[in-house]
């Protein structure tokens, strides 16, 4: 059993308890307050609360679930389809601020020595920047509040929205608080825990993403009064990145050796206890307390939205040997599935079922399984990065394999980024961040240890068009490979200026070579499928029957001497509008403070 991840379950609604629910609430409690600040025991149960913030196990490993332009799924939300209004919006809240900065005010009493309060104070910090991040991603410039306000503080209670600059300079003064004053610098228990390197990836996450939001941006409405240069951010996030890479606590993970859809990248995932040579910051499951249902989400036929990886997106994984990826052979042919995920980086089958991928079945036996056209995914890439290869775990909330929240690999990415961003990056910078990751994905030449120079015609012309920068075009390829499904996509699009990614990528699955014939996809000697137009179909093949229509669909190749499709899963709602780049504040919040102001478009 994982004892910590009901201590902090434990802890956590004691202290939210005693820190109010909203905005103004007025505390109920000073024998209550003596109780948590007069002791470490108090703090360190009053800081658990602040946890409540971060994806818990019912939803971290769905945040790429929603506009991620690599994914299709057979339903859409509101924002989504571009329906969002102003009256529908309702994610404006600022309880756990409020929970946040009464620690902070009142975390003086004398009886703790100093070094213990300010750790603690470090933690709550650190959740402050992590809470005012979100805001700033979510909405733009906000009010910048850093203690309780009452009811009576009608200046605070309604204030105007303050400048991006304001908003940035708070929260990385949070995160070098936290940095300097958290005394835990070592790895924590299963890495359920902040220390002071959770700190610094943070800040590296942080500055790279507003770096870029006023780069790509530049010129726009969502840049307004800002003094902090791009350059500047850049350069804070290389440097907080560099800190994580110095201090030897964290390296990637390489372990276990790559086959049957299963290494040491997708053993981040799969583990029931964190691999915390790698992962920083982690969600624990319990599969005897029901909390893990990744198998469940996105093994059923009936729950889960079927999210699975687009055809646009795999091809994006480069071979093996480091060369650019082709989706036709020699000869002009398209590629089989096998022959699609046969030498190319490990990532791309230890993110989906590839050919050589095997499972568990129900007799206990290891055997090759292909994607389950029937039920499970829109494309044929069905993702498997957060699941367990055994059946017996689909069914419910069974999971116990924990999740990751912040990785390692991260910090090496947004090292790479910022340094290319600043023009800075050198040939031994690229080995040891792009070249690591590269190397465990199993990748043997190309641009190991050395800078890139040649760019992919299919990368830009689909994904970037705007960049001729061969360097940012790699890097951005390898954040997508390496970060899939880990909640980082839409805002990397977002921070790039990319958002109509989401409505203009097609999602295409994989090649058909043939209508009304059964296939197998996987070339395990068992037919996989059997796609007809035919609403009648009622043969031998209806066990693996699906039948085409107007968004299940397929897609010819004319240029295909085989004449053979592309499975289409032709949702046509998706809507992307460059107001989406930030959430409209909610009409009744600005209803109720008219000195707030409307984002762009809305």
């Amino acid at each position: 059993m994982k004892h910590i991840l009901r201590n902090i379950s434990l802890f956590a609604a004691s202290a939210v308890l005693l820190a109010g629910c909203d905005l103004t609430e007025e505390q109920q409690s000073s024998a209550g307050r003596n109780m948590v600040f007069g002791s470490e025991s108090g703090l360190q149960a009053y800081t658990y609360s602040f946890y409540n913030q971060l994806p818990d196990y019912d939803d971290a490993f769905k945040q790429d679930g929603t506009a991620a332009d690599f994914g299709a799924k057979n339903s859409l939300g509101t924002y989504e389809s571009g329906a969002y209004t102003t009256n529908t919006s309702t994610s404006w809240s600022w309880s756990a601020l409020r929970n946040i900065n009464y620690f902070i005010k009142h975390n003086t009493d004398e009886a703790v020595p100093e070094s213990v309060r300010d750790n603690y104070t470090g933690i709550a910090r650190f959740f402050r920047a992590y809470f005012y991040f979100d805001k700033l991603v979510t909405y733009g410039e906000v009010p910048w509040i850093d203690e309780p306000i009452e009811s009576t503080d009608m200046e605070k209670l309604y204030a105007r929205r303050d400048n991006r600059d304001v908003i940035i300079q708070h929260v990385i003064d949070d995160l070098d608080y936290a940095f300097d004053h958290i005394v835990e610098s070592g790895v924590t228990g299963n890495s359920n825990t902040v220390n002071k390197w959770t700190a610094a990836f943070f800040k590296s996450r942080v500055c790279l993403f507003e770096a870029s939001w006023r780069k790509y941006h530049a010129g726009t409405d969502y840049v307004q009064n800002c003094n902090i240069t791009s350059d500047e951010l850049f350069q804070l996030a290389a440097d907080a990145a560099e800190k994580v890479m110095g201090s030897g606590v964290y390296s990637i993970y390489t372990g276990t050796p790559y086959a049957d859809g299963r290494g040491s990248y997708r053993e981040l995932f799969i583990s029931d206890n964190t691999v915390t040579q790698e992962v920083m910051l982690a969600v624990s499951t319990d599969k005897t307390l029901q909390m893990g249902e990744q198998n469940w989400w996105f093994n059923s036929s009936t729950y889960g939205p079927h999210l699975c990886m687009t055809r646009p997106f795999a091809k994006t994984y480069l071979n093996r040997d480091g060369s650019f990826y082709n989706e036709k052979n020699p000869d002009g042919t398209y590629k089989t599935f096998v022959e699609e995920t046969t030498g190319r980086d490990t990532r791309l089958n230890e993110t989906i079922r590839g050919f050589d991928y095997t499972r568990k079945n129900a007799d206990g036996d290891y055997v090759l399984t292909g994607a389950n056209f029937t039920g499970h995914t829109l494309t044929g890439y069905q993702f498997t990065k957060y699941v367990m290869d055994d059946v017996s775990y689909d069914d419910g909330r069974t999971n116990d394999n924990d999740i990751p929240l912040f990785r390692y690999a991260e910090v090496l990415l947004n090292y790479a980024e910022a340094k290319a961003e600043l023009g800075t990056i050198t040939d031994k910078d690229w080995s040891e961040t792009i070249g690591v990751l590269r190397r465990r994905a199993g990748i043997t030449g190309g641009d190991l240890d050395k800078l890139p120079t040649r760019i992919d015609p299919y990368l830009q012309t689909t994904y970037f068009p705007d960049i001729d920068n061969p360097v940012i075009l790699e890097i951005r390829r390898e954040r997508g490979t390496e970060l899939c499904l880990e909640g980082v996509r839409l805002n990397d699009l977002k921070r790039w200026a990319c958002g109509e990614l989401w409505e203009s990528t097609e999602w295409t699955g994989v090649y058909i070579p043939a209508l009304d014939t059964p296939l197998d996809m996987n070339g395990d000697g068992v037919y996989d499928v059997y796609f007809t137009s035919n609403p009648d179909y009622s043969g031998e093949y209806s066990s693996i029957l699906v039948t085409l229509n107007d968004v299940q669909s397929v897609k010819p190749l004319p240029d295909d001497p085989h004449h053979g499709y592309l499975y289409w899963y032709n949702l046509s709602s998706r809507k992307w509008n460059d107001n989406m780049y930030l959430y409209p504040i909610p009409q009744e919040v600005i209803n109720l403070n008219t000195n707030l102001t409307q984002n762009p478009g809305w």
